[in-house]
C-alpha cells in the first residue's frame, strides 16, 4: 500500500469517526448513555445471533453469485470472503475489498469477482426498498420517496443490463474528462453483470438477499425497541430502516455513515421516540452491526491473507491448492542428481606452480562439459540402463 493511499485511508476514516462523534455531541452525552445503558442486556445475545445470521446469509449469497461464474470457492471461503471484506466496509466503496480479496484468492480475474458484488449489492437493496413498502403507506411523502428510490435502482439495473442503453451512457461518460479512464472498466463490469442477471440461479438464490434483509429489518427492530421502550409496529421500522439505507447509499459511499443516522433519527422522531433514544438506537444498530463485523473483518482480513502468503492460490477449505510452476531445467533446487561413474570426468592434476591459462579455447571447454550435460539430461531410467548394461564399470 502506498503512502498516499494510507493516508486517504486515514482520513476517510478520521470522517467516518467525526461524522459518529459529532451525532453524539448534537445531545445531551448523558441522557444518550443512559438510554444506551436501558437497552436489556438479555437482548445482546439476539443481537449478536441476528448479526452473524445476516452475514452467513450475504456470504452464502456471494458463494452462489462466484459459483454461477465457474469459480472454484467453498461455502467457508465465500463467508470468509464476505467478512473479511467487512473490514472496510465503514470506508468509501469499501465493498469492493471483499472482490479483491476473492480475486487474490482464487485467482479469479477482478471484474468477475466485481460483477458478483455489484449484482448482490443491487439485489440486495431492491429488497429492502420492496420490503419497506407496506410500511411507507402510512407517510404522505414516504411512498413517494420508495417509489422514486425504486425507479433509481431499476434504472441502474437498466443500465448495467441493457446493451443499447449501455451503449449510450458510455458514450456521453467518453465525454468527461475525469471519468474517461474507466470506460474499459466499465465494459468489463458491463460483459460480467449482463452474463449475471441473465441466469435462471441469480433470480432463484435471491431467497438468501431476502433472508438476509429480514435478519437485518429484525436487528434495527430490536435496537429500537431496546433503547425506547416503544412498541413500534416491526413494518413501520423496516420503512425507517429502507429509507435511513437508501438516504446513506445515497449521500454517503463510506458506508452510509452521516446519512442512515441522521434520516433514522428524525424517522424514529416522528414515531414518537425521543432524540436521545433515538441517537442510542441508531448508534446500537451501528455497533451491533458495523462495529462487531468490523473487528470480525479485520481477523478474517489477515488471516485470509496470511493463508494467501503460506500457500498461494489455495481452495480454502478442502486442502487442494494450485499447481506448482514448473521450475526452469538451469535452475534446479532440489536434491542433485547422482552422476554416474560412466559419466564422470577427472580433470588432470594441475603442476605445482604452474600458471594457469587465462583463456580456453570453447572447443576444450564443450568436450569437457559435453557429456556432463548428457548424462544431467538423460532420464533416470536410462541412466539405470545403461549403468547395468554389459561391459559398465558399476553394476546398480
Amino acid at each position: 500500500m502506498s503512502r498516499a493511499h494510507r493516508v486517504r485511508l486515514i482520513l476517510q476514516a478520521g470522517v467516518t469517526i467525526g461524522i459518529l462523534v459529532a451525532l453524539i455531541l448534537i445531545l445531551n452525552p448523558g441522557q444518550l448513555g443512559q438510554d444506551i445503558a436501558r437497552f436489556p442486556i438479555i437482548m445482546v445475545p439476539a443481537a449478536i445471533g441476528l448479526t452473524a445470521c445476516f452475514y452467513i446469509t450475504k456470504g452464502l449469497r456471494y458463494h452462489q453469485l462466484l459459483r454461477s461464474e465457474s469459480i472454484a470457492v467453498t461455502p467457508r471461503a465465500s463467508v470468509l470472503f464476505t467478512v473479511g471484506g467487512e473490514a472496510f466496509g465503514l470506508l468509501p466503496f469499501g465493498e469492493l475489498a471483499r472482490a479483491e480479496l476473492t480475486s487474490e484468492a482464487t485467482g479469479a480475474p477482478i471484474g468477475t469477482t466485481m460483477a458478483a458484488v455489484t449484482v448482490q449489492e443491487l439485489l440486495y437493496t431492491t429488497v429492502i426498498v420492496a420490503v419497506a413498502i407496506p410500511g411507507a403507506l402510512a407517510y404522505a411523502a414516504g411512498i413517494s420517496g420508495i417509489a422514486v428510490s425504486l425507479a433509481g435502482i431499476l434504472a441502474i439495473i437498466g443500465i448495467l443490463t441493457i446493451d443499447p442503453v449501455f451503449s449510450a451512457v458510455l458514450r456521453v461518460v467518453g465525454h468527461i474528462p475525469w471519468a474517461r479512464r474507466a470506460t474499459r472498466q466499465l465494459e468489463v463490469l458491463h460483459e460480467h453483470v449482463v452474463r449475471l442477471m441473465r441466469r435462471r440461479e441469480t433470480w432463484l438464490w435471491l431467497i438468501l438477499s431476502v433472508l438476509g434483509a429480514l435478519f437485518e429489518l429484525t436487528l434495527f427492530w430490536l435496537m429500537v425497541r431496546g433503547t425506547s421502550g416503544e412498541a413500534i409496529p416491526w413494518v413501520t421500522t423496516t420503512f425507517i430502516y429502507g429509507a435511513a439505507y437508501l438516504a446513506g447509499a445515497a449521500t454517503s459511499p463510506g458506508g452510509g455513515v452521516g446519512g442512515f443516522e441522521s434520516t433514522a433519527i428524525a424517522l424514529l422522531h416522528t414515531q414518537g421516540v425521543l432524540g436521545p433514544a433515538a441517537v442510542a438506537a441508531a448508534l446500537l444498530q451501528r455497533a451491533a452491526d458495523k462495529g462487531v463485523i468490523t473487528l470480525a473483518g479485520f481477523a478474517a482480513w489477515f488471516w485470509v491473507q496470511r493463508h494467501i502468503r503460506v500457500r498461494r492460490g489455495l481452495l480454502l477449505g478442502n486442502g487442494e491448492t494450485a499447481p506448482a510452476a514448473p521450475r526452469p531445467a538451469s535452475l534446479p533446487v532440489a536434491a542433485p542428481v547422482p552422476v554416474p561413474a560412466v559419466a564422470a570426468v577427472h580433470a588432470p592434476p594441475v603442476p605445482a606452480r604452474t600458471p594457469v591459462p587465462v583463456a580456453v579455447p570453447m572447443a576444450a571447454v564443450a568436450t569437457i562439459t559435453r557429456p556432463v550435460v548428457a548424462a544431467l539430461s538423460a532420464r533416470p531410467e536410462e541412466l539405470v540402463a545403461h549403468a547395468a548394461s554389459p561391459g559398465s564399470p558399476r553394476s546398480p
